[in-house]
């Protein structure tokens, strides 16, 4: 390979004549570096002097800061935070603002009208400007702002130019400002010059010095415009083609640009991922290492390991959601070791989420007293030997008062230490830069202490989370051969071949806004972006022909229907002749397909018989062997269960077994019918009170906090207001009654082959014999019993354990709020249950229970010989709430076309 190639032949000469290339970004100045660094490897020199490419920000900067160090200029640069912290407390001594609770979204704005002022050289006009409120708001903290930098000798970066080109006019003997500037400048990249860049180019020209703008080219072989259906047909058609390109085309680069990059950055990698990179999909797969990346980076407060390191920060003062301790326990950044990682993931299953009173923020205390008394321990001593340590730092914390930005930073770093963040664990390229990047964002936090005011340790913490959200982090590039960039990222670059998505009228050019602060019209008069479409139009076709001169290949693309409606080629592209195609006519890339031949496979299997002891989980492996066997085979046999999602309070099980304790309190307290209605309504609310108290008394002597007490309180007043609904209801009933049995409990009964224990919600005493009543808080009907593949068979097997000559009923008692409440079920005669169903496929009750003896025994016997064929009851309804998808690969498409017909039916129920 040529090696000179890979630089433009302007660049090189502007290199060896000794001028400094100033680039428009940064991303350019690092390529047009590296092009240099390979082009003197390939002509075989051993050393040679670095590339003399910079961006503009860095060299204004460093220009302001070598004339800072030589004594030629006072003024300190405030860097972005120390600005805002300027501007912040102008705000918050504002009375007309003294409403808002917090300022730092009005200092952004501020500031970064202040830098369009100075950019445009407004800051003069803006005195006399008229405006509404907001422009006399601003005037007003322009000036102080104005007032402060001069009396503090401050200057912020937007400044720069204009304060660089003042001293470039004076031209003073020994300022030594023209002995820092070269004898030539080459400017690369630049779609075009703002006013402050441009006024500083001219005061380096008029004193001689030599300014080039350089526009990089490349000769075009092809330029072609694509029309696609819809955007998603788009995107696949870019990435199916530059994989082809690139099997192609070896060593080639390709530019992906997409205007709005920042917005569809997720979509795009997971579709380069499924086309250029299947390998990726493999999560065990370093991600760094595919043929594609961005050139933008994500905000540095978004990268797991910051987060992990945030959540700590802020766990030492305050409790966490449950959902982020949770996260820290399972992430490789917090004291994690191969040995506890196991633990880890089975306390936080199986204690922390299982607690019977789930709260929903846990504090660094709390989490060590819960661990000091799990069962997991030992295998956790490690973890709570760090939770100790880290708690002790934090606990110091709470007793500091209000210290300097550097003393927190200090603190900070010594609570990751004591936590191990980022310990024990081999360290990538890009969490090495990533922990690189965040000591920066930590060393930017002392430069606040230049205003002497010393803050409390949140308030230091919420300005170092605002500093991490406004840094952007991107990996060093890896030179993949796939750039994805927006389009001011592409500027100072060249390609092999150029893709350029979303090029329609409705995407491109982009929607420009205009600061709220700044009068209108001032903004006109200044030509600021936004307000002039002409001028807009005009700056946004100067980088769409540069795009389409950066690369020997280039392909614009736009989708006709778009999520703001139909649309048309964007009008820039009308000038560049490009060659159209539809998505049909071009050229895709389609992946080689191999023709297999099928292999059917018979779904039997011998399992291992079952030992001859009582099975856990009563009824429900019945339930689940008559929704689905391979269910049942994988829940209660391989045991694979489902991590439960989190709920604050008590989930549904623990608040259906509370109300079951309640009323088992309660008739176990009253026993008959007779004995409730002798009871006035106060009698009856005392008892029920003390019954609920009973039921709630675990879940109470949690009460550690002031929620867990509302949380108490809120569940004494809604299990007050239900069962006194459910107690009205059993006055309701026709024959008197006596409880029998509340909450029985019945140890190795024998269904077929199976040992089970079981639990009776309820036995009731009437003329004739006995009721079953099974409690219900949620949906159930007595249709459910009537098949060979009951879907509740709770009640038909507490049936068949029992005297069947003597049941005059079976019911669901549905212990419901409003019209839903009532016993369901099947009886012998009228009077028994409140609503009765008539039976169906027997002439009696008698006979009925013997056909679900035989249902539940032919169960049973499918269990114990391992039946665990995937056969759902019905698919994909059965399906749509079971855990064990991801074994019996069944085609779970079908649940999502479900999904989507049930959304439709109640999208037309709410217009009917």
């Amino acid at each position: 390979m040529d090696g000179r190639r890979l630089l433009p032949g302007g660049i090189v000469e502007a290199l060896d004549q000794g001028a400094v290339v100033v680039t428009s970004n940064q991303r350019a100045a690092r390529s047009l570096g590296r092009g240099w660094d390979r082009r003197n490897r390939e002509l075989g020199l051993s050393s040679w002097a670095p590339a003399a490419v910079i961006s503009w920000d860095a060299w204004i900067a460093s220009l302001w800061h070598r004339l800072l160090v030589e004594g030629h200029v006072s003024e300190m640069i405030l860097n972005r935070s120390q600005e805002h912290v300027v501007w912040r407390t102008i705000l918050e001594a504002d009375d007309e603002l003294a409403s808002l609770r917090s300022v730092d979204s009005l200092a952004v704005m501020a500031a970064e009208a202040w830098r369009k002022l100075s950019q445009y050289d407004g800051q003069s006009r803006l005195r006399g400007a008229i405006g509404g409120s907001d422009t006399r708001s601003f005037q007003r903290w322009a000036r102080t702002f104005e007032r402060v930098c001069q009396a503090e000798r401050f200057v912020v970066q937007a400044q720069l130019e204009d304060k660089l080109r003042g001293v470039c006019e004076k031209n003073v003997a020994g300022t030594g400002f023209f002995q820092l500037t070269p004898k030539k400048i080459v400017l690369v990249g630049f779609d075009h010059l703002i006013p402050s860049q441009r006024r500083l180019m001219d005061a380096l020209q008029s004193a001689a010095v030599q300014v080039e703008d350089l526009r990089l080219a490349v000769s075009t072989q092809r330029s072609v415009l694509v029309e696609a259906e819809e955007e998603h047909q788009e995107l696949f058609l870019a990435a199916r083609w530059v994989r082809r390109f690139l099997e192609e085309n070896a060593d080639a680069t390709v530019a992906v640009i997409v205007p709005a990059l920042e917005n569809e950055r997720r979509e795009i990698d997971r579709v380069f991922r499924e086309v250029l990179a299947p390998e990726l999909e493999d999560i065990c797969t370093d991600s760094q290492t595919g043929p594609y990346e961005f050139s933008i980076g994500v905000a540095l407060a978004e990268i797991p390991l910051v987060a992990a390191a945030f959540d700590l920060l802020r766990w030492s003062i305050e409790p966490l959601p449950l959902d982020r301790v949770s996260a820290l326990l399972l992430s490789p950044c917090f004291a994690m070791t191969g040995e506890e990682r196991g633990a880890r993931a089975e306390f936080d299953a199986f204690e922390l989420r299982k607690a019977r009173m789930l709260r929903p923020e846990i504090s660094l205390s709390g989490l060590v007293e819960m661990m000091e008394r799990s069962k997991r321990r030992q295998k956790l001593s490690r973890l709570l030997g760090t939770l100790r340590a880290t708690l002790r730092l934090a606990n110091r914390l709470q007793g500091l008062n209000a210290r300097t930005h550097a003393e927190w930073a200090e603190q900070m770093r010594d609570l990751l230490i004591a936590s191990e963040w980022c310990s024990g664990r081999r360290e990538t390229s890009t969490a090495f830069q990533t922990r690189r990047k965040w000591e920066s964002a930590l060393d930017e936090l002392p430069t606040l202490d230049f205003d002497g005011v010393p803050v409390e340790f949140a308030a230091a913490l919420s300005t170092l989370e605002r500093i991490a959200r406004q840094t952007m982090f991107a990996p060093e590039s890896r030179g993949a051969p796939v750039q994805v960039m927006g389009p001011l990222e592409a500027a100072g670059s060249t390609f092999d071949a150029v893709w350029f998505l979303r090029a329609g009228e409705l995407t491109w050019p982009m929607a420009t806004t205009t600061n709220s602060l700044l009068p209108w019209h001032l903004q006109r008069e200044l030509e600021m972006p936004g307000t002039s479409v002409t001028l807009d139009n005009e700056h946004a076709r100067r980088i769409t022909d540069r795009i389409a001169a950066s690369a020997g290949t280039v392909a614009f693309s736009y989708a006709k229907e778009s999520p703001e409606g139909g649309q048309r080629p964007s009008p820039l592209l009308a000038a560049l002749e490009l060659e159209a195609f539809s998505a049909v006519d071009f050229v895709e890339y389609e992946p080689p397909r191999t023709i297999v031949d099928l292999e059917e496979v018979t779904d039997s299997a011998v399992v291992q018989a079952l030992p001859d002891k009582v099975l856990r989980g009563g009824a429900r492996v019945l339930e689940l062997q008559a929704a689905c066997g391979f269910r049942a085979f994988a829940e209660y046999r391989l045991w694979s269960t489902e991590v439960e999602s989190i709920e604050p309070g008590m989930d549904a099980r623990v608040s259906g077994t509370v109300v079951h304790h309640a009323l088992e309190h309660f008739w176990n307290e009253v026993k008959t019918q007779d004995a409730l209605r002798s009871m006035n309504t106060q009698e009856r609310d005392e008892v029920l009170e003390w019954c609920i108290a009973q039921a709630l008394k675990k879940t109470a002597e949690a009460i550690a906090t002031d929620w867990d007490e509302a949380y108490i309180d809120v569940q004494r007043k809604r299990l007050r207001k239900l069962l006194s609904g459910w107690l009205e209801l059993e006055l309701e009933r026709e024959l008197p009654f006596e409880v029998k049995l509340s909450e029985k409990k019945l140890d190795d009964v024998r269904v077929g082959p199976l040992r089970l224990n079981v639990r009776l919600d309820r036995v009731d005493v009437v003329e004739g014999g006995e009721v079953l009543i099974d409690y219900k808080t949620g949906p159930a009907s007595p249709n459910d019993w009537l098949t060979s593949r009951p879907d509740t068979p709770q009640l038909p097997l507490y049936a068949i354990l029992t005297e069947e000559h003597r049941l005059q009923g079976v019911a669901f008692g549905l212990v419901r709020a409003g019209d839903g409440r009532g016993l369901k079920g099947y009886a012998t005669c009228d009077g028994v249950l409140t609503k009765a169903s008539k039976l169906r496929e027997a002439p009696t009750l008698e006979a009925q229970i013997e056909r679900w003896r035989e249902v539940l025994v032919a169960l049973a016997e499918e269990f114990s010989s391992g039946d665990a064929r995937v056969q759902p009851k019905t698919y994909p309804g059965s399906c749509s709430h079971c855990e064990q998808r991801l074994l019996c690969r069944l085609d779970v498409s079908l649940l999502e076309e479900d999904d989507e017909q049930d959304e439709s039916s109640s999208a037309e129920v709410s217009r009917g």
